[in-house]
C-alpha cells in the first residue's frame, strides 16, 4: 500500500509543482471545450489549433516569468 501512496504523492507533486502552469492549461482546456459546446458546427481543426497555440503561448509565458524571477 505504501508504493501506491508514494506513486500518488509523486503524481500530485508533479502536477502541482507549478500551480500557475496547471491552472492556465486547465482554463485553456475549459475555454476550448466550452467553445465546442456552444458552437457545435465548428470544424474541430480550428479549436485544435487554438489549443495547440494556447499551450505554446502558456509554456513561453510561464518560462519567461520563471526566468525573470530567477535572475
Amino acid at each position: 500500500m505504501t508504493i501506491f501512496t508514494d506513486v500518488l504523492k509523486e503524481l500530485v507533486s508533479m502536477f502541482m509543482a507549478d500551480a500557475r502552469l496547471t491552472a492556465a492549461v486547465l482554463i485553456l482546456v475549459a475555454a476550448i471545450s466550452l467553445w465546442l459546446k456552444l458552437a457545435p458546427g465548428v470544424d474541430t481543426v480550428i479549436p485544435g489549433f487554438a489549443l495547440l497555440a494556447g499551450c505554446i503561448v502558456i509554456i513561453i509565458a510561464i518560462t519567461t516569468a520563471h526566468a525573470r524571477r530567477s535572475k
